[in-house]
């Protein structure tokens, strides 16, 4: 998958943080090496290659491919586990793992990265103050549902709409904001990709129309519905573009600290299901992606 997402691609970050990096992951029990990394020199003087990356429930890998989709390096790590306040502290965890795998891709290879683009488990949530660039909740995971907002959010929306299950985005975002205490004037919603994301361009508040699905975007408008910009909170929703659009160049101090080129681009990614969907290469009408689900009863 995480090659699959560069089909479509063809806040300051704290480096005191990643000095200490190495010392927590030893702490955690988490090797410092990538996991089963692959590399191949069979590269041709003049290419440019693309990265993409797969972050899911347990883990991240990265795929470097040239243009021809031919894979070139590849590898995945294990997220640390970190805890805060007694609970599993994702973002940071998320964090760390990005850019553990911005280090792990192999150092002759990085000067020739033309693009980067990032997928991400639909509907993780984050919410994060434009101005401090902190966040302002724990993350919202995928399956994490928030059965308090779902009877507003299915008086507002169309029945049957995607947003109307307790675990979608919206209702995660009308749970935070019914329960948030502070002032929220200046608070950015993100999913997983978006906040990886702008990580490395630094443009906050970005998404593409696969992850904002579910928290109301319209695909066939190509805009947010008039019910859902109604709405008190309609200032947290991000900018929306499609998968794959080029947003701006890496920043340059991760730049510099990781030595990827200069030109080097960040693009909006996707869901996590739409990039296993793009890796199954059904591109002709009459091909399909059947995924299986395998219960075991005991």
């Amino acid at each position: 998958m995480a090659s699959s997402i560069l089909s479509s691609a063809c806040s300051c970050v704290d480096f005191r943080s990643w000095r200490k990096l190495s010392s927590r992951m030893l702490e955690c029990g988490v090797s410092g090496k990538g996991r089963n990394p692959i590399f191949t020199n069979d590269f041709e003087i003049g290419k440019k290659l693309y990265l993409g990356m797969d972050f899911g429930t347990s883990g991240a890998r990265y795929s470097l491919i040239d243009g021809d989709g031919n894979i070139h390096a590849e590898g995945k790590r294990e997220y640390p586990l970190y805890m805060k306040e007694e609970k599993m502290d994702w973002i940071q965890s998320w964090k760390d793992t990005l850019f553990l795998l911005l280090d792990d891709v192999p150092v002759s290879l990085r000067k020739v990265v033309a693009s980067i683009a990032i997928d991400g488990t639909s509907a993780t949530t984050i919410i994060i103050d434009s101005r401090s660039e902190e966040p302002l909740s724990r993350a919202f995971l995928y399956n994490e549902s928030c059965p308090d907002s779902l009877p507003l959010v299915k008086s507002i929306a169309p029945a049957k709409h995607t947003v109307c299950s307790g675990s979608s985005t919206l209702c995660k975002l009308v749970s935070w904001w019914n329960s948030y205490p502070s002032s929220k004037e200046s608070a950015v919603l993100l999913h997983q990709a978006d906040w990886l994301l702008w990580l490395l361009h630094g443009k906050l508040g970005v998404s593409d129309y696969n992850n904002a699905l579910k928290v109301g975007y319209d695909p066939e408008m190509d805009s947010y519905p008039p019910w859902l910009l109604s709405q008190p909170y309609s200032h947290l929703l991000p900018s929306v573009h499609d998968p794959g659009t080029k947003i701006g160049c890496m920043k340059e101090d991760i730049r510099t600290q990781f030595g990827y080129p200069k030109d080097c681009l960040i693009c909006t990614g996707t869901t996590d299901s739409i990039a296993a969907f793009l890796a199954a290469r059904a591109t002709q009408p009459g091909k399909a992606v059947c995924f299986v689900y395998l219960f075991v009863m005991i």
